[in-house]
């Protein structure tokens, strides 16, 4: 009986482990924000948007500005890297700033707001 308690509780362990290990913080969720973007990937941008983005913007202009932004990304060669300059997190609130590599050589620095909701980070609006 008692090894069974000792497997249980490692068991435990080993579960909290791997999902502390799997939540993504919020320049993650940026960058993973930017790759579907540049798929064209209306889903999985959808999915990234704090929900007053998705409502102010309706579907059709997502798709809109999601195809355009693909279009522009795939004309600079594509994202060659992004790196995270600067996140400041605040309770559910987080400010970053990132640079923007693209294929062609191109550099842009971006800042963006995300917020965590039901524990998930989704892309907000920058002011």
């Amino acid at each position: 009986m008692k090894h069974f308690f000792s497997f249980i509780l490692l068991a435990i362990f080993a579960l909290a482990f791997i999902q502390c290990g799997s939540s993504s913080g919020p320049g993650d969720t940026m960058k993973e924000f930017f790759g579907a973007v540049e798929k064209n990937d209306v889903g999985a941008v959808s999915d990234l948007l704090a929900p007053e983005v998705k409502a102010m913007l309706g579907d059709k202009k997502l798709e809109k500005v999601i195809a355009e932004k693909s279009e522009e990304i795939t004309e600079k060669g594509g994202i060659a890297n992004i790196e995270i300059t600067e996140e400041k997190i605040e309770e559910d609130t987080a400010n970053i700033k990132f640079k923007i590599t693209y294929g062609n050589g191109d550099k842009k620095e971006e800042k963006g707001k995300l917020m965590k909701i039901d524990g998930t980070w989704k892309v907000g609006v920058s002011k």
